[in-house]
């Protein structure tokens, strides 16, 4: 929304400074932002007399602050005058009244007004003169009012910290807005060394730190602040930041050791209430005490029986290992390998798979590319055997920021959803990345569990964010266990049990082997025999209406969705050839009937939404229903109906194959059109529904299944039969298509 007043700094911006040397013009829009923001700080270091301009406020624009000493009505100086503007214009940009609206060259009632104004949010004396951390904290988009999901708890502390620390050279105005972030993080980290009189104190949990908090003063009930010691209220602060409310008085009660209690329960931590060094590092740095064994690992090393072997007798319990390797020159191999599941699992330990290719950068993260992932892991997952319901961690391996977060992983989730439930909702989501990655997927509902890379301590993902609810592993830290052939370097997880893993597979091999892609060298082949078998038939020879396309059509759109097709049935546990027969008959049968049904059904779609229009308007006559009525048709590449889709969508939901979604209304024309228009108009869809209806069909005539890949031919006849209906028609249907499934299966048997 436009600010007039923004507005009017952005023009005086413009009008002023354009032309000096360092300084580029800005877009006038009427709102503020970090454009504004940095236009303000080079114009301030222009008046200054800096001549090399930059963004940020540094330690020149500071000095030369400091030099002046604190502006007020009386400052002095030969730029004043444009000094008092840019100060003013901050203050409109933050969202103060700093001048009545306008930009006078002078220090009016006003601009004190808004700086006291300023300074109360911000928690420091309202002295009504502006010092350098002021004009900072002015110029740059902190907010210091409670914003989004801030807690007016966190912001009590901010407001504390700001007051208490104002004078200390190391500290800079932190935000008041309720929400720990980075900034907020250092400032607390700085807080806890000048209390610990640690030397060489930066903001950083280093090795210095550690020692001075692992040898610090109990924090425990009856403990209180008193002199200059504020140990206790930065304990108390501490548990703030991360979402529970201790009191904030210097006094450490029995209600904060409660919440001491639950956050060392959340975190797996010795359970004291009290303060110590491990609950003091999870409490300031994402990956705690890194020097804590967990009882899960994961590595890109392959666990031999000895390997095995030692991480069973150092306590692991579960190990994380790679569906695929990543393709190209130099990359490492890091799968699991052949046999390695059994030596692990004889050992006693269980498994949590990670899929992950590249996934180093933004641009590898898109929605398209996100179902492609799905694909393939579910694809490798199902050729190792892994169970219905297995957690696969898609991985977020590089420090994603918002933005990152906001345009690129959280739409490659929803296309990695979107393929797990076309694929029938084999196995679940997890998250690998940032805390801030795995709580923003979480809160999506895009991942049931995340794997926190909370040893990567320095990324932006992992500082000022709390550890997620849904947290199954917390990566650590990097250590080698065992020796010799035992050796093995793997990722320290603290393992929450949320996800237990796998403690077994089922293999599919020999006859049961699961189907792979296609072989391009054979479709010639394949054509062929399609078209010399369509040519024998006697009972749909001729056609009653010219199809469209023909086989050489009907194999070109198969064998472009093959890797569809091989990974529903991998998904599925079927035979690639079940979906292949029923999808290319039914594609290569289309014909202008079909094209006229899906007219008709459009229509009526068409009029029921006009009628709806005008019954809430009736103006004028209302719309004439079209003739025939026509609710529904087969439809798309598979020509099905929406409500035969509805049903099985029901029956799958009901036998936990499909454990996302809603169960749908063939009585409800929102769902029979949603469903309708889904099957018309988008292929992976239809292609998706064809293994739930065949599953469903099989269900209703006593077939077992699924997982199956030993369909007797009976079984198999009697499952096509389904698919079509009942009776002679559906006889005579099954009889043609049995051959398409022969034709198709005589190929993927040779190739698996």
């Amino acid at each position: 929304m436009s600010d007039p007043w923004v507005e009017n700094v952005q023009d005086y911006l413009n009008d002023t400074y354009t032309g000096v040397t360092g300084w580029n013009p800005i877009e006038v829009t009427g709102r503020t932002g970090w454009p504004t923001m940095r236009a303000l700080t080079r114009a301030l270091q222009h008046e200054l007399g800096i001549t090399a301009l930059s963004d940020t406020f540094g330690p020149s624009t500071v000095a030369a602050l400091d030099a002046i000493g604190a502006i007020g009505p009386s400052t002095a100086h030969p730029k004043i005058a444009q000094i008092y503007n840019l100060l003013i214009g901050g203050l409109y940009a933050k969202g103060y009244n700093g001048g009545d609206g306008a930009l006078p060259g002078s220090w009016s009632t006003q601009t004190e007004t808004g700086v006291r104004a300023i300074q109360s949010n911000i928690g420091v004396a309202q002295t009504g003169t502006v010092t350098s951390k002021l004009f900072k904290a002015i110029l740059n988009m902190d907010a210091y009012v409670l914003v989004g999901s801030g807690t007016s708890a966190i912001r009590q502390v901010q407001q504390w910290m700001n007051a208490t620390y104002l004078s200390r050279s190391w500290f800079s105005i932190i935000p008041a807005d309720g929400s720990y972030s980075r900034d907020v993080q250092k400032a607390l980290v700085y807080a806890i060394q000048e209390q610990l009189a640690v030397a060489g104190a930066n903001g950083n949990y280093g090795p210095g730190t550690r020692a001075a908090v692992a040898s610090a003063p109990t924090v425990a009930v009856g403990s209180a602040d008193s002199g200059a010691s504020k140990l206790v209220r930065l304990f108390q602060a501490a548990l703030r930041f991360n979402s529970y409310d201790a009191d904030f008085n210097g006094t450490f009660s029995a209600a904060d050791s409660t919440k001491v209690l639950a956050f060392q329960t959340f975190c797996l931590l010795p359970v004291t209430g009290e303060s110590n060094y491990q609950t003091w590092s999870s409490l300031l740095v994402s990956n705690g005490d890194p020097d804590r064994v967990g009882e899960a690992a994961d590595t890109i090393t392959q666990v031999t029986a000895a390997r095995a072997g030692a991480l069973t007798a150092q306590g692991r319990e579960v190990v994380g290992r790679y569906l695929t390797n990543v393709s190209g020159a130099g990359a490492l191999n890091k799968k699991i390998q052949a046999g390695e599941l059994t030596d692990i699992f004889a050992a006693g330990l269980r498994i949590f798979p990670i899929y992950q290719t590249t996934a180093a950068s933004a641009l590898y993260f898109s929605e398209p590319q996100g179902a492609i992932d799905a694909r393939l892991a579910v694809d490798a997952a199902a050729g190792y055997g892994f169970g219905r319901a297995t957690t696969i961690y898609f991985a977020v391996d590089f420090d994603a920021t918002d933005d990152d977060i906001a345009n690129r992983v959280l739409p490659h989730f929803r296309g990695i959803a979107s393929m797990m439930h076309h694929l029938g909702d084999r196995y679940r989501i997890g998250v690998y990345g940032t805390r801030n990655v795995c709580r923003r997927v979480s809160e999506e509902g895009l991942a049931e569990f995340s794997f926190v890379a909370g040893m990567s301590t320095g990324y932006s993902g992992n500082l000022g964010y709390l550890l997620p609810e849904n947290w199954a592993f917390d990566q650590i830290s990097t250590v080698t266990v065992g020796s010799g052939a035992s050796s093995i370097e793997i990722d320290n997880n603290i393992y929450s049990g949320r996800d237990a893993g796998q403690s077994s597979v089922t293999a599919p091999t020999g006859a049961a082997a699961l189907d792979v892609g296609w072989d391009p060298t054979l479709t010639s082949a394949l054509e062929s025999d399609l078209q010399d078998y369509v040519d024998s038939l006697t009972e749909y020879d001729p056609p009653i209406l010219p199809t469209y396309g023909g086989i050489p059509a009907t194999v070109t759109a198969i064998l472009y969705n093959d890797a569809l097709v091989t990974s529903l049935a991998r998904a599925w546990g079927i035979r690639k050839a079940l979906i292949q027969a029923v999808a290319a008959w039914e594609y290569w049968r289309r014909n202008i009937a079909d094209t006229a049904s899906d007219t008709a059904v459009r229509n009526w779609y068409q009029y029921l939404e006009e009628l709806e229009i005008w019954q809430q308007n009736p103006i004028g006559p209302p719309p004439v229903a079209p003739i025939p009525v026509t609710e529904d048709s087969s439809t798309g590449f598979a020509q099905i109906f929406a409500a035969t889709a509805i049903a099985a969508h029901n029956w799958a939901l009901a036998n936990n194959f499909l454990t996302s979604g809603d169960a749908l209304n063939t009585d409800s024309p929102t769902d029979m059109w949603q469903v309708w228009s889904s099957l018309a108009d988008d292929v992976e869809y239809n292609l998706s529904a064809v293994p739930q209806v065949l599953m469903w069909g099989a269900d209703d005539v006593g077939v077992s299944g699924p997982p199956r890949t030993n369909y007797t031919s009976t079984e198999i006849f009697d499952i096509i039969r389904r698919y079509n209906g009942s009776g002679s028609e559906a006889e005579r249907y099954a009889r043609a298509v049995v051959g398409f499934y022969d034709i198709f299966e005589g190929y993927n048997a040779g190739l698996r």
